[in-house]
């Protein structure tokens, strides 16, 4: 199969594809979805909101069979019990589509405990590979993205997993470039992690679980 080909699947709900994420405080949240509405709708595939494509951090995204679940979120529950969490806040804007945040340590151990830990319940039936478009990453996360993709079910590992809340997919068709203005400070400390349930571009469109830190 040829990975820089990928089909993403529109459907709004990806069955048992979850991914596990930060959601932003609510003045964090209210900006990225007024940064989302600045695209011309004509030219975007989805803006944010309140109800479906929440603004959130991804930490790692994983197909799940639903006989496995419950004992899937108890892991994670361990996990996140395990953790103080520190603080976030945003950095800049990359291709004007993500809002990108900082990578701190605390950060850097949650997600890696989380692939670790999540990785045994990984549905590999599930083909995850028709999922990603790997040309839509930047060249120079491609190369290792696919390996990751191969091995891990994501590209977003190691050095290609950078914090960001995607704010919009731009559709399909010659590249078109929209400025935004300065980005706004926010600084942030997370009281909980999510599971969400995936669907287009892996946008959160709904809350499976909430599991608040120690």
């Amino acid at each position: 199969m040829r990975y820089d080909l990928a089909m993403v699947r529109e459907k709004k709900i990806w069955k048992n594809y979850y991914d596990i994420v930060i959601l932003p405080p609510k003045d964090l949240a209210d900006y990225a979805r007024r940064l989302s509405a600045q695209f011309p709708k004509n030219k975007i595939k989805w803006r944010l909101g309140k109800k479906t494509f929440l603004p959130h951090v991804s930490l790692y995204h994983i197909p799940v069979r639903p006989e496995k679940l419950e004992e899937f979120i108890r892991v994670i529950e361990r996990i996140v019990k395990s953790i103080g969490p520190g603080t976030l806040q945003t950095t800049t804007t990359e291709r004007e589509l993500l809002l990108m945040l900082s990578k701190p340590d605390w950060l850097k151990k949650l997600y890696l405990k989380v692939v670790k830990n999540a990785l045994p319940y990984f549905d590999w039936s599930y083909e995850v590979e028709k999922y990603w478009n790997i040309n839509r990453l930047p060249p120079r996360m491609r190369k290792t993205g696919i390996r990751f993709l191969r091995k891990y079910g994501t590209p977003m590992i190691g050095l290609n997993y950078r914090p960001h809340i995607t704010l919009t997919m731009l559709k399909d068709g010659p590249p078109q470039k929209y400025s935004v203005s300065k980005v706004k400070y926010f600084k942030f400390r997370p009281k909980s992690l999510f599971i969400c349930e995936l669907g287009p571009s892996h946008s959160c469109q709904r809350i499976v679980k909430e599991i608040n830190f120690k």
